[in-house]
Formats: structure tokens, sequence, C-alpha cells
């Protein structure tokens, strides 16, 4: 595997992708929603309280991050590590 060089990492200049605090603090809500919900549905997993969950834990970037980036008018049909979009998308947790 070849190793990036000094002059090679000046090619990426992440200083223009700047968000602002507000942006970040909601990104950061929006991540930790559906963490806490995974977290919580292991925890009734393990007791026995629900028969199964498919865990996404350590992806909900994936699936906030792209939710996020869209418009509301937009569609998503997620498949697969959804409740991040669901979550993001505001949609009632009950549903």
């Amino acid at each position: 595997m070849k190793s990036v060089t000094t002059a090679e990492t000046s090619l990426f200049n992440f200083a223009q992708f700047e968000t602002s605090k507000e942006v970040q603090l909601n990104l950061y809500k929006r991540l930790l929603k559906p963490r806490l919900i995974e977290e919580k549905m292991l925890v009734l997993l393990r007791q026995g309280k629900i028969s199964k969950w498919f865990s996404g834990i350590g992806q909900e970037a994936i699936s906030v991050g792209v939710t996020s980036a869209l418009e509301k008018e937009e569609y998503i049909l997620p498949m697969h590590r959804n409740l991040g979009v669901f979550t993001t998308r505001e949609i009632p947790l009950h549903r």
C-alpha cells in the first residue's frame, strides 16, 4: 500500500468544507438519536423482551449523512441500516 506524502496531502484542502457550529451540532444530534435507540434495543434483546434486532451500531453516519444532504421533497428508499434515515426524516418512533 502506498503512503501519502506531505506534498500529496496538500491536494486535500478540507478547509473549503467547513461547516458552522450550528450545522455540526444538528448533525451530532441526528447521529445521537439512532445510536441511543440502537443501544436501547440491544439491551431489550439481551433481556429477552424482543426476539430480534439487526443492529446498525457504528454505521449511523451513512444513513444520517445521506438523508441530511437531501431536500425534503427528495425520496430515499433504504433497504438496510435504515434507522438513521427514519430518525433524520423525523418519522414518529411509534410507526
